[in-house]
């Protein structure tokens, strides 16, 4: 499903444009206006559902849990190192100002430190939760996921198959229910212009940030993977459902409290999205998003997610303080590309091929089969100098 992979960078594009619309909007003195400011937390939900989706269809039975949590470590903290010990010589050794910040946050060493280790949002207090690397909050909140999908798995596979569509609408209450349940924390409320409404700071990292309130997104893909796997008919395509998601967040900001917005809005479109792109590959039909070029892009979006507000405010504020929005986009845009395609090509991938599968335990040579006519080996017994194949992590 290659298509999947293209919709990764889509997702990570939305948080750049939010990003870019925040850090602009806060040089100037304002806050964006809440259809740019919410396109990052689209985004963001769309990457949990996505993963909760992938890790689901690509599970294998012989999988272990230490095996599985091995890989997503691999995945995660090498790279989040690297940009984090970047951002600690930027913002604490050379004095800029860190991006992402607004009213919620006042970072401490502890909450960097806390950072560092992907613990900090689990601990939703204003100190914590932006600190570090400001958008890592979303790693600890898919490393809660990582931990519990081994025991999670077994669950949604028990689901009976006419019963999945209940359960799909079960975890969507659970992810409307998280925002009610944000209503009763009180607090002053952020600087108007982010949302629309009032929404304290206790109540933004409640629904945001906090790692159990993220997982009914997580639980909904991995249903939503039940389903494709299991043939159930999608009837709504991807245009439809891009169109259902743009409907949602309008309206979301028209009539609903602010605490519903992040997340909650947009849960259901976002999840027709995924299961509409996954069929069309699944159909062999048309899609943008399985171009060459837009997978490339797919695979480069974890690093662009980690690299990109850094590279905003750091061309903010070495060049870009003159500079229109689009300038500072463009510039920004490209220095991110470039940046995440080093950490990819250099970090990311050179620890997946490495430390991914673990060490090879040690096994007895095996007899060689008699040569194939035709064939030039000509090798000492119990050894094979052909090519051997690799697999790609």
């Amino acid at each position: 499903m290659p298509s999947l992979t293209g919709l990764r960078f889509v997702a990570a594009f939305g948080v750049f444009v939010c990003h870019i619309a925040f850090m602009e909007a806060a040089r100037r003195g304002g806050w964006p206006t809440p259809a740019f400011f919410l396109l990052g937390p689209v985004g963001v939900s769309l990457f949990f559902v996505l993963s909760g989706f992938v890790l689901t269809c690509s599970a294998r039975e012989t999988d272990t849990a230490r095996s599985f949590w091995r890989r997503r470590i691999v995945k995660i903290y090498p790279s989040h190192l690297v940009v984090w010990l970047l951002i600690m010589v930027l913002f604490r050794g050379v004095g800029m100002p860190r991006p992402i910040t607004g009213a919620m946050s006042a970072p401490t060493m502890l909450g960097d430190v806390a950072n560092a280790l992907l613990v900090h949002t689990l601990i939703p207090l204003p100190q914590f939760g932006l600190a570090g690397n400001g958008v890592a909050w979303s790693l600890t909140c898919e490393l809660l996921f990582y931990l519990l999908f081994p025991l999670l798995l077994p669950l949604v596979r028990r689901i009976r198959l006419g019963w999945l569509p209940a359960a799909a609408g079960a975890v969507t209450v659970a992810a409307w229910a998280v925002p009610v349940v944000s209503l009763g924390l009180g607090g002053p409320p952020l600087e108007q212009g982010s949302l629309p409404g009032d929404i304290t700071p206790p109540q933004m990292l409640f629904v945001y940030a906090f790692p159990p309130s993220r997982l009914p997104e997580f639980v909904l893909g991995m249903i939503l993977a039940r389903m494709h796997t299991s043939g159930f008919p999608v009837r709504i395509g991807v245009l439809p459902a891009a169109g259902l998601l743009c409907a949602s967040l309008s309206l979301g900001i028209a009539v609903l409290p602010a605490p519903f917005l992040p997340a909650a809005a947009t849960v259901v479109p976002v999840a027709l999205l995924v299961r509409a792109t996954a069929a069309v590959d699944v159909r062999g039909g048309r899609s943008l998003l399985r171009e060459p070029g837009m997978v490339f892009l797919g695979n480069l979006s974890y690093a662009f997610y980690l690299v990109h507000a850094t590279v905003i405010a750091v061309v903010l504020y070495y060049g870009g303080g003159g500079w229109g929005t689009g300038r500072v986009a463009c510039v920004s845009f490209i220095v991110a590309l470039a940046a995440s395609w080093l950490l990819y090509s250099r970090v990311e991938r050179p620890c997946m091929r490495r430390f991914s599968a673990g060490r090879p335990r040690p096994r007895a040579a095996a007899a060689l089969p008699p040569a194939l006519p035709g064939t030039d080996y000509e090798g000492p017994p119990g050894r094979n100098t052909s090519p051997q194949p690799t697999a790609d992590p």
